[in-house]
């Protein structure tokens, strides 16, 4: 597999993860404030991380529109209420995109970015890059402030109350950033935070996963409101439902961990995960992982089925109202899976998909791909 480009930037723990993923694609050749039903404003639609929508996904696999980037698409795409859609680039730029594929302007932060945006309740824009800045960019393209941690950024900022942006980085930290640009605590964990993103609880806690190979709960202050350990590194972000969080190690186990951050069950995928779970209405998790499975997991911890794709699977399932599951495969097809784990229908588009779907509220899905395009397919 050939990228069109190279990473030189890259720290040697990143070009490990990276090697990592790239070997075993080859071998295996509730709602907060934030949301209303009209947007996807954030990496897996919600604070809580569930990446599940209440509106219908595309019946239909028709590729309406793409456009192009100047660089790999690894950014999630995200929606705001009038339908424009933000997505990043390794370009650097952070596109402002029609629902008809019309780019209305691109923002240059001058560094890569691989994590997704986040779209608040005014409509700002907050992204970050492998610079280790995060930007907050008004719904015209021009820069409202600029924050700087001391590490890259390779994952996605949430959205709290009072328009609070929380930040992960390479540095190990969690930050905490005011409406106005100004930081208001940092948490440190034991080692990098290198893709998992914050999510946050109906109850204002906190959740991260780290290199440190545990899950942290955290007060809205930023104190430690405990910690869990689990057997490998994180890279996925959690997702908390209203019961519990599901949090998926490195290594391929899948946590449900209590609201007091006791462990109530772990299933083992049979395989390294780099995706992040959804979860859907009946409370089944599903998550992807690198022998090209997508896992549907009862609420009980026992398996339901898994699907297969030909190469590995490291983006993140969404779900639409019907409970269908939408993802794309290092194989490069998306496909729209039924609750039952039966194929809907799939689409081809080639080059890898590390990048993982949204569904505005029209039914067209958008998804970035390693070919330096963003997919639109619907009717």
């Amino acid at each position: 597999m050939k990228f069109k480009r190279r990473f030189p930037y890259l720290s040697n723990a990143l070009l490990y993860l990276l090697v990592v993923i790239l070997y075993g694609a080859l071998l295996d050749s509730s709602v907060n404030a934030q949301e209303t039903v009209n947007t996807f404003p954030m990496f897996r639609y919600n604070s809580e991380r569930t990446g599940r929508v209440p509106f219908a996904g595309p019946s239909e696999n028709n590729i309406t529109w793409s456009i192009s980037s100047a660089g790999e698409i690894w950014s999630s795409p995200v929606v705001g209420a009038d339908g424009v859609i933000y997505i990043g680039s390794t370009d650097g730029n952070l596109l402002s995109i029609t629902s008809n594929g019309k780019v209305l302007w691109a923002f240059k932060s001058g560094d890569e970015i691989f994590g997704s945006p986040a779209i608040g309740a005014n409509g700002v824009v907050y992204f970050a890059s492998v610079s280790g800045r995060l930007y907050a960019v008004n719904p015209d393209g021009k820069t409202k402030w600029k924050f700087q941690t001391t590490g890259a950024i390779h994952s996605s900022p949430a959205i709290g109350e009072k328009e609070t942006v929380y930040c992960s980085s390479y540095d190990g930290k969690l930050y905490a950033v005011a409406a106005n640009g100004k930081l208001l605590w940092s948490y440190k964990t034991d080692d990098s935070i290198m893709l998992s993103s914050p999510a946050i609880g109906k109850d204002n806690t906190i959740y991260i996963g780290s290199w440190d190979k545990r899950l942290h709960a955290l007060n809205q202050d930023g104190s430690l409101k405990w910690r869990l350990e689990t057997e490998s590194k994180i890279d996925a972000t959690p997702a908390v439902s209203d019961a519990v969080v599901y949090i998926v190690d490195m290594n391929g186990k899948l946590y449900s961990v209590n609201f007091d951050g006791t462990l109530k069950w772990a299933f083992d995928l049979g395989s390294r995960s780099h995706s992040s779970p959804a979860v859907g209405a009946d409370e089944t998790i599903y998550v992807g992982a690198q022998d090209g499975n997508l896992y549907a997991v009862a609420k009980d911890g026992t398996l339901k089925w898994k699907f297969k794709t030909e190469k590995s699977i490291t983006a993140s399932p969404v779900i639409d109202a019907n409970g269908t599951i939408y993802i794309g495969s290092w194989d490069g097809n998306v496909y729209a899976i039924n609750t039952d784990g039966t194929l809907k229908w799939s689409v081809k588009i080639g080059d890898p998909l590390l990048s993982s779907p949204a569904i505005g509220s029209s039914g067209m899905l958008y998804v970035g791909c390693v070919d330096w395009k963003l997919y639109a397919i619907g009717q």
